[in-house]
């Protein structure tokens, strides 16, 4: 049997699907879990969740908790990083200084580094350290970032390990979103997207065995106006955001069709300048509007309330809540693949080697796979238009370049360039400020004398 850490066990945004699909893929059975968090009290409702979950579901998992990271680590198979460090308190105080300079909803508001904080050092800090830990104690184990920025983070750890590092982000699910509104048959479609993490495109479209990207453009010219002018579309940017406009402008100007966060993390910039704006392509101004935003902190809070509730309520069952079926999210099942040789085509983060001409082999790209107990097999990439790929999708490998070059060097003048590129920058003092204003805080001390 094998043993799987989760690492930041106290997640909100993914302890409750982790806990669901380890319920739900029974040959696991037998398996040891290791829930590690530092926040004890997190630990503990993650713990006392799993364990009434497995009491009710008949599963037979060997469940461990510890505070201990390099314990939690020790023989694991495969480690699961989930862990945001410091929450998004920090997070939101940098965006209003980045407003208040003339940063519109803060700098990087739109690409996954900024889930991070200002140039992600506190995530990338962190998942350095604990790659580097999983290779000393584990080596052969297979490294899972889950949490962002996670084409940052993997392409980092595959660089400075010899790990097995893989990528996991859900976003690739709004395409059967796409696929439902279209009114097709799942089973009669041929899929596949292609790009990398928050940034991937529908390569291929067939239904039935014909080109279905006709159908797209069917529903664009008939039905997208009605849902646009919808009550149900402006109330929900969460759930619309691939359905709105930005998408079908994104398909127009590059050829392809956005998929998942696509259309937040790379849209044009004249996309967002302001909540106006953001509403003219996105409903209620998308997820990360004032709108947006707000609604999703509110939504993590109202998640660790439902967590808290079906620990701590004897008379509550999980079941009812959470009932034992696949969660959708691609973690577990990876694990199950592996483990248990259950061929499965997933949607990864892998590194490229070949897959899309034009990428360099050792840049992570997220692409359909198949895994089982051999590891991981890429499926042959679609063409990509070119047009998408020198205004995208070489400008986001670029953008990931730069991050790291800054991280790994501790280079101050890269941040500032990088803030340079901005088109909201209006001058180098601008600029300037910004840089030296977010370093000088109190929470970035460390941060501050990172970057020299």
């Amino acid at each position: 049997m094998v043993k799987i850490a989760i690492i930041g066990a106290g997640s909100v945004s993914f302890s409750m699907k982790l806990l669901q699909d380890l319920n739900y893929y029974k040959d696991l059975s037998g398996s040891t879990v290791v829930f590690m968090d530092i926040n004890e009290e997190r630990l503990d409702l993650v713990y006392t969740l799993a364990e009434k979950y497995m009491k009710e579901t008949g599963a037979r998992l060997n469940l461990e908790k510890t505070t201990d990271r390099k314990k939690a680590i020790d023989g694991a198979d495969f480690v699961i990083n989930v862990v945001k460090i410091g929450g998004y308190h920090n997070m939101e105080k940098e965006r209003e200084i980045a407003e208040s300079l003339g940063y519109y909803r803060g700098f990087g508001d739109r690409v996954s580094d900024y889930y991070g904080g200002f140039a992600a050092y506190e995530q990338l800090k962190f998942i350095r350290e604990l790659a580097k830990d999983v290779e000393k104690l584990t080596p052969n184990a297979w490294y899972m970032q889950v949490s962002n920025p996670v084409f940052e983070g993997t392409n980092l750890a595959l660089r400075e390990t010899g790990l097995k590092v893989v990528g996991f982000c859900h976003g690739y699910l709004e395409l059967f979103h796409l696929i439902r509104v279209l009114g097709l048959d799942p089973k009669d479609v041929e899929e596949q997207v292609a790009g990398f993490n928050h940034s991937i495109f529908l390569t291929k479209f067939k239904y039935k065995g014909e080109n279905a990207y006709p159908l797209i453009d069917k529903w664009i010219e008939e039905e997208a106006p009605k849902l646009w002018n919808s009550y149900e579309y402006m109330i929900s940017p969460w759930e619309y955001t691939q359905l709105s406009p930005a998408s079908v402008e994104m398909y127009r100007l590059y050829g392809l069709f956005p998929i998942g966060d696509t259309p937040r993390a790379v849209s044009p910039w004249w996309f967002h300048t302001d909540l106006n704006e953001k509403k003219k392509w996105y409903p209620a101004g998308g997820p990360d509007s004032e709108i947006g935003w707000t609604m999703y902190l509110y939504g993590l809070k109202l998640r660790l309330a439902q967590m808290e509730r079906l620990a701590r309520d004897p008379n509550v069952s999980i079941v009812k809540e959470l009932p034992v079926e696949e969660s959708m999210e691609s973690i577990i099942p990876f694990v199950d693949a592996i483990v248990n040789n259950h061929r499965r085509r997933l949607v990864l983060n892998v590194p490229n080697q070949g897959a899309i001409p034009g990428i360099p082999d050792d840049v992570i790209v997220e692409i359909p796979v198949y895994v089982d107990k051999n590891g991981i097999e890429r499926e042959k990439i679609e063409k990509i238009p070119s047009r998408l790929m020198l205004y995208v999708l070489i400008p986001r490998w670029l953008r990931m370049e730069r991050i790291l070059q800054a991280f790994q060097e501790g280079d101050r003048t890269s941040l500032l360039l990088m803030v340079m590129d901005d088109p909201r920058t209006k001058s180098f003092e601008q600029g300037k400020n910004l840089v030296e204003t977010i370093l000088s805080q109190p929470w970035n001390e460390e941060m501050n004398k990172h970057y020299k």
